[in-house]
């Protein structure tokens, strides 16, 4: 039987930002059950990539709230921001050193940022580079696979880096026009407002 996942807007967002909570067969999905979901059920991870590529946005960023190993059990959620001309031109280099110190057929890898500060997921490049510029592109134009081997990368990293510490989890692109979602003790690059705030403790 296939699951029945759902994606709901929430209202009364400012103009140029969407925010979004997801269900499975009703029930309002956790940020455990999507991290579980990205590393274990590719089904979910189609149907997240799905989502993201019907946004109306061509170019957008995407951020989700800071996380604790406490604040795993409150609902999930997503904010996306209308971006025109981010990342508008490949930049495959700025990640080479980083795809030729881990060999093999991996469709994405992870390691440290320069800081030591972030971790980063970065798919490799596949087929045309202009489908890697941002994750906008990469949602629409990069092979299903590896859209499903992205995200069940990002949830082996959150399953680990879940701590006391939040992690806030994004996408930027303003700086390196190569997608990579980020894994940063801070919200470096974060545009919604209440998404910069630390998680509440139950």
């Amino acid at each position: 039987m296939m699951a029945n996942f759902t994606a709901h807007e929430q209202v009364g967002q400012p103009a140029g930002t969407q925010l979004y909570r997801l269900q499975q067969d009703d029930q309002t999905l956790s940020f455990r059950d999507v991290i579980n979901f990205w590393r274990t059920n590719p089904e979910f991870a189609a149907f997240f990539a799905q989502l993201l590529a019907a946004s109306p946005y061509r170019d957008f960023r995407w951020e989700t709230p800071p996380l604790t190993i406490a604040s795993l059990g409150q609902p999930f959620e997503f904010a996306l921001h209308d971006s025109p001309g981010l990342a508008p031109f490949p930049q495959k280099a700025a990640f080479a050193p980083q795809f030729a110190a881990q060999p093999g057929n991996e469709p994405a890898i992870a390691f440290s940022n320069l800081g030591g500060d972030a971790i980063l997921v970065v798919p490799r490049p596949l087929v045309d580079d202009a489908h890697y510029r941002h994750l906008a592109s990469f949602c629409r134009g990069a092979p299903a696979e590896q859209q499903i081997a992205l995200w069940q990368l990002v949830g082996e990293q959150m399953a680990e880096r879940a701590g006391d510490r939040p992690v806030w989890l994004s996408t930027a692109g303003g700086g390196v026009s190569w997608l990579h979602v980020r894994l940063d003790d801070r919200p470096k690059y974060y545009r919604h407002g209440p998404y910069r705030q630390l998680p509440h403790r139950p």
